[in-house]
């Protein structure tokens, strides 16, 4: 459960579906619920995800003293537990294997890579 406290942020929301694309969602989290944004964001077991401040965000952010404000505060709360033992970031094959039946796999691994852990040196 991830709870947001200040600012807003953009969510991308990976699940693999077995034999075919993945769903992927953007998410918004912000306290303008008006224009879609949630203040609590529920992810379950198995999506990939990354979080960012929104591009408009960054943009709209003209001066030192805005670009040092711009940001998000979030809570996330995991159960049972995390252990930094099982956590798994994403690599470059793993996500190659889990867009190989997008239509808009390299679309999509542009839009992603960045996010994605580099190889070990």
């Amino acid at each position: 459960m991830h709870v947001l406290h200040q600012g807003r942020a953009e969510y991308t929301l990976i699940t693999p579906v077995p034999g075919s694309a993945p769903h992927i969602a953007h998410v918004i989290m912000g306290t303008n619920v008006t224009a879609g944004e949630t203040r609590q964001l529920v992810v379950g077991t198995g999506v990939w995800k990354v979080s960012r401040i929104p591009d408009a965000d960054v943009q709209d952010a003209r001066t030192a003293e805005q670009r040092a404000r711009t940001g998000c505060l979030i809570t996330e709360v995991v159960t049972p537990g995390f252990h930094w033992e099982d956590h798994q970031y994403l690599t470059r094959e793993a996500l190659a294997d889990l867009l190989r039946f997008d239509e808009r796999r390299e679309e999509r691994v542009k839009e992603l890579l960045p996010f994605v852990k580099p190889p070990h040196l």
